[in-house]
């Protein structure tokens, strides 16, 4: 068995979105691109075109009343601040590293009496102290557990004969319910060693063992982490066992901007000895696809590439493997349906299994999830059962029916059944109970967010206000050739429709501008952003940070939506906060009923 010092993925599990949190997230400062609505690789001189066209609007001296005035100095300050951290290349690389918190750790926005070393330095020296307190708070425990069953004898009548049988024969009892086949077991906790050996060490204990038809072993885990510089680290792990030891040293590299390399020799008994493994791991044609190569050298040789892309709401894996001890291919494709629910199809094919998996999972807090599977292959109908709580993971695989004994109704069966059970209790039971629980929480966050989001609605509005003059001259234009008019825009949290009927409003409430309301009109402010008949917002920019926008409802997961005219033609989008959004598309068109006059 492989030295296990953590906890790694394994077939059916399912792919976590890390920026799902139903905790609210504190925002990490201003986003200095989205005040300016410049990509993140935008040259200077773009930053500088960009600064300019906004600042001729935003001067004070521009506006008539004092209100206007007031208003315009705020703005007009914020992008004074954005574009020059942006157009300092030391302070800017320190903002896209560390963002606000980095530039405040050294000196305030504007000083410029200390140098890039000097800042980087004192905010390494506060994060790591950081995060030596957060250490020393938790010992990170970790772990998977994994509990085998058999449900055979309750399918299959010829199967309960059998085991009666057996059991007579040994003079045993039987239980009524489910046959435990195995369990097994890995668990580690982190040994912070800053004080031992160095800030950058850090060593784990755990223990690992396997159980099976009344036989088992076990072992000692220990190991130790080390980043040795800030593109090489490397690891050993050790584990000592009953009846077998082993253990690992790896090494990994980053060898350039987009490719990494490791290096792992490893030592068992049940390897035969020694044994070295080499990978490399590289961006493929953007960040979001990735491809990886390894070598097995010995003492058992093969090699395995595969290609995996994570974008959006999808995730895909594709991987093909060479060798004496196993060639085949094998991938998955999940897709998250919503904000807590995954759907996940995968398959192997090869020389040590042939099946297909069907599962689902759904987070039931900020560090929980439940997740449900049926796979069926030559090792028979399973259904997988998962439990994933705070870096502890539980699984539950159920034998309904062995290969030797599958009939067409125990495979529709066990497709249909058990989805059917949970589909029911969801919509039920746990749907009910989960949505008056969100409400809930998301009462007291408005209410603890409501005179902070007033008053940045106030702002918005006096910026849409400044921006109105200009942005009527732009429209009227964008009118009288034909092009793209922007007739209502909305920001913040509402709820998910599909294609709206003639006349029904771009959200429910429009045009009473509450302050209850968890959106924002922003209808003016994308109005300024119409050049040429064309309207683009950057990926990845946190748009309550651009002019006229705001954040409406703090800790809560934000939409764009945008109804629009472009050539007479009526469209609607909707986007998430950080997604693109570029027009005019054809794909925005609305049902004709929209287009069509009376």
């Amino acid at each position: 068995r492989r030295v296990t010092p953590g906890v790694t993925m394994e077939d059916g599990d399912f792919p976590r979105d890390d920026d799902d949190d139903d905790e609210p997230k504190a925002r990490a400062g201003r986003d200095f691109y989205a005040a300016l609505n410049v990509k993140r690789d935008a040259s200077e001189d773009d930053i500088k075109r960009a600064y300019r066209r906004l600042a001729q609007v935003a001067h004070p001296d521009k506006q008539a009343s004092p209100a206007l005035r007031e208003a315009a100095a705020r703005d007009f300050n914020r992008l004074n601040e954005a574009y020059e951290v942006l157009t300092d290349k030391d302070r800017r690389r320190i903002y896209d590293v560390y963002g606000e918190a980095g530039l405040a750790a050294g000196l305030e926005v504007g000083h410029r009496h200390k140098t890039i070393a000097e800042i980087s330095e004192e905010f390494e020296r506060a994060r790591a102290k950081e995060a030596q307190q957060r250490m020393e708070a938790k010992l990170n425990f970790r772990g998977s557990y994994g509990f085998s069953f058999s449900a055979a004898h309750l399918v299959d009548a010829e199967i309960a004969q059998r085991r009666r049988y057996v059991a007579y024969k040994r003079g045993a009892k039987l239980s009524s319910g489910l046959d435990l086949n195995g369990m097994d077991f890995n668990s580690v906790f982190d040994v912070p060693l800053a004080s031992v050996l160095d800030d950058r060490a850090t060593g784990y204990v755990g223990a690992q063992g396997q159980m099976s038809r009344g036989m088992g072993a076990g072992g000692l885990i220990l190991g130790m982490r080390v980043a040795a510089s800030e593109h090489t680290g490397w690891e050993l792990a050790a584990v000592l066992g009953s009846n077998q030891s082993a253990a690992t040293l790896a090494t990994t590299r980053q060898l350039s901007e987009h490719t990494a390399g490791n290096l792992t020799y490893s030592y068992s008994d049940a390897q035969g000895g020694l044994g070295l493994a080499v990978g490399l791991e590289r961006a493929l044609f953007d960040e979001h696809t990735k491809g990886s190569l390894n070598w097995n050298v010995g003492p058992t040789s093969g090699m395995s590439t595969g290609v995996s892309r994570t974008k959006g709401r999808n995730s895909w894996k594709f991987d093909l493997s060479v060798g004496p001890a196993s060639t085949g291919i094998a991938g998955f494709f999940a897709r998250r349906w919503s904000k807590k629910t995954s759907f996940r199809f995968g398959f192997r094919a090869g020389t040590t299994a042939i099946d297909v998996d069907f599962g689902g999972t759904r987070r039931v807090g900020s560090d929980s999830a439940v997740g449900m599977s049926v796979s069926v292959g030559i090792r028979g109908v399973h259904l997988k059962l998962r439990f994933n709580h705070s870096g502890q993971r539980f699984s539950f695989p159920v034998l309904i029916s062995p290969y030797q004994r599958l009939t067409p109704a125990i495979v529709m069966c066990a497709l249909a059944v058990p989805w059917t059970i949970v589909a029911a209790v969801d919509r039920y039971l746990v749907s009910p109970a989960v949505a008056k629980k969100e409400a809930t929480a998301k009462a007291k966050l408005r209410e603890r967010h409501r005179e902070r989001v007033k008053a940045a609605k106030t702002d918005a509005a006096e910026a849409a206000e400044m921006l109105r003059r200009d942005t009527e001259k732009r429209t009227e234009k964008e009118r009288s050739v034909n092009g793209l008019v922007v007739e209502e825009a909305v920001f913040g949290n509402f709820p998910e429709r599909g294609v709206p009927r003639r006349g029904e409003p771009i959200v429910s409430g429009w045009g009473s501008g509450g302050d209850d309301d968890a959106w924002v009109d922003v209808t003016t402010a994308l109005r300024f952003q119409v050049f040429d008949s064309s309207l683009d917002v950057i990926e990845g920019l946190d748009k309550a940070g651009m002019l006229g926008f705001c954040d409406p409802c703090p800790g809560e997961e934000k939409f764009l939506r945008v109804r629009y005219r472009y050539r007479g033609a009526m469209c609607e989008v909707t986007v998430g906060e950080n997604d693109a959004l570029a027009l005019p598309n054809r794909s925005h068109l609305l049902p004709d009923e929209w287009n069509n006059s009376d």
